[in-house]
């Protein structure tokens, strides 16, 4: 006898082809009806509210009187919530950020009493091969998922790469099969529920089924526990029960018992198209979005979390010396400050959203949501690197000499690496001509230009106005910037004030607290009429200097050393003709572009179309606008790199198809080339236009005949001392309907290529499993990655490491393979259904104007040629996304060393992913993951001594005390493929030095 689990539920987008206010008022509905039909039938056992515990947030903003009510609901077992925050597309969210959506539904779920132990994935596009570990991370043993499967049985083993496992309970008919029963028709309801039974008890090896009564935004039958009855006496054979997703995998269990063992095993990713669409063309819809998450995820994980949570420690009561030089403006406990911006970052995680798949103004609402994200993270960055700095030793040493300022550099990777480093400095003008040292006094590479200062105030006022203004400074501080200097005459009845502002480090008080004194007294002089105000800001210089040897998570000091006291300062005010290259740089910061980089046009010098560095020569010789690049180390050349490639697309935001009658446009028509050198870098900027058909013909079939030309600048870069190729591309898009990719090609032959993945490096063929008209949809060569893609032959390679594009295809050619890297797909519908390569619709039929991806658009990707495979490259791929940073300081005396890491690594491919504050208590997270292919000892060393290490669940459940070394290292050996979460407490007063 089988048992059938009718299990009543909803599936909630949040947003989708509606905004999510016109979404939330739905929701209101659904859930004051569930919440009445709870309390009126209690034959209505059991309801499922997806899976995701946001939905309670925004029904209770609406309706924060029924909280208990609900609690009380969940904490029976009658309305099931959890595990995830949002249901987020697992391919284009960081790996950190799925732990963190994790982190938070159990925190939501805990504050109502019970949390949903089922990893109920229903609808995202495909799964990762290391949700497994990841739901077991989180105490979670079975996974009930639909999309990424085929032919499958209803039951099997899901195996990640480090061999975890979950009970896959897969929804082999859909997470809405059971959504056409209609309860107000018992008789039909019964002959409904025949019909799912067996169409699924035959492919179940325990003979429990899941009949998923619900869909997309559907609300529960009020007469369903009726016909529940009706069909429960009727049903012969079988037996019907109103269930849950834990009652249905416990089912399975207690049938299967010490068969369990004996089921089938699949390992890694779930990416098939056979059975249910995958949907692949969502990792390049709306690419602005992908790259706003990288960027976002970036900020959080390498700079927000970790410097915070080391800027709190180190100026910790109790830390030994104290925080002498701490600045007083920094947020105290900024953990929690960080979690509201993965609370902000984390909504626009769902699937449809991260997707790119809804209506314009869905995506357009996510635009403030990122820039928030971005404000948040920003603030607690300066304000924990400037802590960080303050509370550094930044006095010169002996091998310096005289210093008038300090460098703090910060890296944000977990190895000792060197990076071309970008800050302004406010050089004195009694300084003159300067160098930058090192803590032995090597002078370093650097390239500088003046900034000068700029008026920032010069107003008159009279006595009222000017006590008013002057109420306006706090302590030195005033609209966000320091006072640094302040200069206070008379003449005759009018007071003159010079005042030096500054929008770094720390108001000069001395200065303050004289001036004040001499403003006041003027305030009270009668004889005085008239005020005038003149600010401007200090002279600062823009430095950019070749950073090396920086330490593993932490930082380095180095020094500005005056060259030739006296001489004038390179630090000159603006003059009158360049104030308009203020708000140009301005506009290019917006951009993506920063000042140093647009630079000025007489440093690029036309027809200088080959740089090098001690690494890499790279040539922009050819006519359709690619590179040649050789590789010095491995004798290595490669030609026609970085070429454009440009087709149609009649698909959808779902789904890439191309016209049957379309024409590649290959190479754009060069109309410049210049070059520049500097001691730090040497660059190439190519100026093309790309010929382009305007948008689809009316049948869609083919382009249209119509042109349209699409400016393109490409900017490539040499660093000094980095092996790698660094570009940036933008793109002016004036064309419809076409996608637009640059190609990599080279004469390596391989069947199969690597993919940074999630908490693994994920291999895939590059050919197209084998497929029919049976398919729902037909298999796409493009995959999804993370940072990098690396084709090999094992004795050399070509990685190409990108910021915030994830789409790629890895394809053999004639004469070798080729990596193409989608930059932008450019579509005009939410949905169709008359194009071949995918049965149906996957969403309505809207127009979505704005994922066209009309006007300017910048990408960055990197070029890195490299020996044997990708374990020779991929650190240089991740310094790529994480550029270090630098921080101006005081030569002042500190606690903390000149130099020190907040954590050091040492053994095998051991990736550090995460470092951040516990979400219970106050110990120190570190997580990583073992990339290698061969288990890896791995030593894991804080900045300081602390007197416990626990090796921890990825939910920061302790599991074991791990031994530490006498000299604070912790050891452990990790297996391939296995991620490790650590937690460091009960600190000592030792801090490395």
């Amino acid at each position: 006898m089988a048992v059938l689990h009718l299990i009543s539920h909803t599936h909630w987008d949040r947003e989708w082809y509606l905004p999510f206010q016109e979404f939330r008022l739905k929701l209101v509905q659904l859930v004051d009806g569930t919440l009445g039909l709870l309390a009126r039938d209690r034959g209505f056992r059991h309801f499922m509210l997806d899976g995701q515990t946001i939905v309670l947030d925004d029904y209770l903003a609406l309706r924060p009187d029924r909280e208990r009510e609900i609690a009380a609901h969940v904490r029976s077992g009658r309305l099931l919530i959890g595990p995830w925050f949002v249901l987020p597309d697992e391919f284009l969210v960081s790996p950190e950020a799925i732990v963190r959506n994790l982190l938070e539904g159990g925190r939501i779920a805990a504050r109502f009493g019970r949390n949903m132990p089922v990893g109920y994935i229903p609808d995202p596009f495909g799964h990762i091969g290391q949700m497994p570990q990841i739901l077991r991370g989180f105490g979670i043993e079975t996974a009930c998922v639909q999309r990424g499967l085929d032919d499958q049985p209803c039951e099997f083993w899901w195996q990640s790469p480090d061999g975890s496992k979950v009970l896959m309970a897969y929804l082999r008919e859909g997470y809405g099969n059971a959504a056409g029963l209609q309860a107000d028709d018992p008789r039909r309801f019964l002959r409904v529920v025949r019909e799912l039974g067996a169409a699924l008890v035959p492919h179940s090896a325990a003979g429990h089924v899941a009949l998923m009564y619900g869909t997309d935004h559907m609300q529960p039958a009020p007469e369903t526990s009726t016909a529940l009855a009706f069909t429960a006496r009727r049903l012969k054979g079988d037996r019907l029960v109103h269930s849950t997703l834990p009652a249905y995998v416990g089912g399975i269990r207690r049938a299967l018992g010490a068969r369990m063992a004996g089921l089938q095993v699949i390992e890694g990713e779930l990416r098939s198209s056979k059975r249910w669409h995958l949907l692949p063309g969502v990792m390049s819809a709306r690419m602005w979005v992908k790259q706003s998450n990288h960027a976002c995820e970036e900020l959080l994980e390498a700079w927000a979390e970790p410097f915070s949570a080391w800027a709190e420690w180190a100026g910790a009561k109790g830390e030994a010396g104290g925080p002498r030089a701490a600045p007083d403006d920094s947020l105290a406990r900024p953990a929690a400050v960080v979690s509201e911006a993965w609370r902000l970052l984390m909504q626009c995680h769902a699937h449809d959203s991260i997707c790119g798949c809804s209506i314009d103004q869905v995506h357009d609402e996510m635009r403030p949501r990122f820039d928030q994200v971005r404000q948040i993270g920003e603030v607690i960055t300066r304000q924990s690197l400037g802590r960080l700095a303050a509370l550094t030793e930044s006095r010169a040493p002996r091998e310096v000499g005289e210093a008038r300022a300090a460098i703090v550099v910060f890296n944000p990777v977990s190895w000792a690496r060197s990076d071309r480093v970008e800050v302004d400095l406010e050089v004195g003008s009694d300084v003159g001509d300067f160098d930058i040292v090192d803590d032995r006094g090597v002078r370093v590479e650097m390239d500088r230009r003046g900034l000068g200062s700029r008026e920032l105030i010069h107003t008159t006022l009279d006595r009222e106005g000017f006590r008013s203004s002057i109420g306006m400074v706090h302590e030195g501080r005033v609209a966000g910037m320091n006072l640094q200097a302040l200069e206070v005459a008379r003449q005759g009845a009018r007071a003159v004030l010079r005042v030096a502002l500054s929008s770094k480090g720390s108001p000069n008080r001395s200065a303050w607290e004289q001036g004040v004194n001499r403003v006041n007294a003027l305030l009270e002089d009668e004889a005085v009429t008239t005020y005038e105000v003149l600010a401007r800001s200090v002279d600062e210089t823009r430095v950019q200097f070749a950073a090396r040897d920086l330490p593993s998570l932490g930082y380095r000091t180095l020094f500005v050393k005056p060259r030739n006291r006296g001489r004038p300062s390179l630090a000159k005010p603006l003059p009158a003709w360049a104030k308009w290259l203020v708000p140009l740089g301005a506009l290019l910061g917006r951009l993506g572009l920063s000042a140093w980089q647009s630079g000025t046009e007489r440093e690029w010098r036309r027809g200088l179309r080959t740089i090098d560095n001690e690494f890499l020569r790279v040539e922009a010789g050819a006519s359709d606008g690619s590179l040649a690049v050789f590789h010095k180390p491995t004798g290595m050349r490669l030609r026609g790199l970085n070429l454009f490639e440009d087709e149609g697309d009649r698909g959808d935001e779902y789904n890439f198809c191309p016209p049957g009658d379309d024409r590649l446009v290959r190479g754009g028509r060069v109309r410049a080339v210049h070059g520049r050198r500097s001691n730090t870098a040497q660059e190439l900027r190519l100026r093309l236009r790309l010929r382009l058909p305007r948008e689809l013909a009316p049948n869609r079939m083919r382009r249209s005949r119509a042109k349209v030309d699409v400016p393109v600048e490409v900017r490539v870069r040499l660093t000094a001392g980095v092996d790698r190729v660094d570009v940036e591309v933008q793109v002016d898009n004036r064309a419809k309907d076409h996608r637009l990719r640059v190609l990599f090609p080279t004469p390596l032959r391989t069947e199969s290529a690597s993919y940074d993945g999630h908490f693994e490096v994920v291999p895939r063929g590059v050919r197209l499993p084998q497929w029919d008209e049976t398919w729902v949809e037909q298999p796409r060569p493009e995959k999804p990655q993370r940072r990098w893609v690396d084709i090999s032959d094992g004795l050399a390679g070509l990685m190409i490491a990108n910021r915030g594009l994830p789409e790629v295809e890895v394809r053999p050619t004639a004469n070798g393979s080729e990596i193409a890297l989608t930059l932008m797909r450019c579509v005009g519908w939410l949905s169709r259904d008359d194009f071949p390569n995918r049965r149906g619709h996957a969403g309505p039929g809207l127009e979505t104007p704005g994922a066209q991806m009309p006007g300017r658009h910048l990408f960055a990707y990197s070029i890195l040629p490299h020996a044997g495979d990708w374990q020779q490259a991929y650190r240089r791929a991740h310094e790529f996304t994480r550029p270090a940073r630098a921080v101006p300081a005081t030569l002042h005396r500190g606690h903390m060393p000149s130099s020190a890491s907040l954590v050091s690594v040492h053994g095998g491919d051991f990736l550090v992913t995460a470092v951040k504050q516990a979400e219970r208590g106050t110990a120190l997270v570190v997580r990583g993951v073992n990339l290698g292919k061969t288990p890896a000892r791995v030593h894991i060393r804080p900045w300081r001594h602390f007197g416990r290490c626990q090796l921890a669940r990825l939910d920061e459940t302790p599991l074991s005390n791990l031994s530490m070394h006498r000299d604070g290292n912790a050891e452990i050996e990790v297996r391939p493929a296995q991620i490790v979460t650590l937690l460091f407490s009960d600190p000592t007063s030792r801090i490395r030095r």
